[in-house]
């Protein structure tokens, strides 16, 4: 019984990601894009917005990839590939008695979640 009780306990905390966010009933995980967050989330507190380039030997030649968010396009340079990614992280600030929150997104799409100290009243 409390083989099965353990087993129990390790499969529901692999369920849910470690540093998942939950808001409201809904969890945010990678991969959701920004209007999702913020249609469960509502407004961050703060937000930071930069961005990197990517580096890499293309598989063949120049490559335009279009999606339903944008268009990615690759340049060449001495036989690689230099993409720019736009990175947002947004700051969510839930209160002195809970832990605020980063989430980083890559073009749109969330990549991870992060844990800061405890929030502050507004």
């Amino acid at each position: 019984m409390t083989q099965r009780l353990l087993l129990l306990c390790l499969l529901t905390t692999l369920s849910t990601p470690a540093l998942a966010l939950r808001c409201g009933s809904k969890i945010v995980r990678n991969g959701d894009h920004q209007a999702k967050i913020l249609n469960i989330c509502g407004e961050p507190t703060a937000v930071k917005v930069h961005n990197i380039y990517r580096s890499g030997i293309p598989a063949s030649g120049i490559r335009i990839t279009e999606h339903d968010h944008g268009v990615s396009d690759e340049l060449i340079v001495h036989n690689r590939s230099v993409i720019e990614v736009v990175v947002e992280e947004w700051t969510y600030n839930f209160g002195p008695r809970k832990l605020m929150r980063v989430i980083r997104f890559e073009n749109g799409f969330v990549t991870s979640v992060k844990r800061l100290g405890y929030g502050y009243r507004d």
